[in-house]
């Protein structure tokens, strides 16, 4: 891209923009394989229900929220260079 050029270079915001929506997936894939682990756990009592308490009620949803914000964004980004190539030609 050159020095006098404004605006975004489109194939590469595309590029980030997948890139995101892939990242997305591999964390959503995360909070769901750590699901599995905890409750494959050999763990009895009251720690354990704080534990799955916190993970279920905290730290998931916040994680799977911030998977969705990425991929929502991944896409706004790719919105935005289709509409800069549109405007462009």
């Amino acid at each position: 891209m050159s020095q006098s050029m404004q605006g975004m270079d489109t194939e590469h915001g595309r590029e980030v923009g997948q890139n995101m929506g892939q990242q997305a997936g591999q964390v959503a894939g995360m909070v769901a394989n750590i699901s599995a682990m905890i409750q494959g756990l050999t763990w009895q009592g009251s720690d354990r229900q704080n534990f799955e308490s916190d993970w279920h009620g905290s730290f998931a949803p916040q994680a799977n929220n911030a998977a969705q914000t990425l991929d929502e964004q991944g896409r706004v980004l790719i919105v935005h260079a289709d509409r800069q190539d549109a405007a462009s030609s």
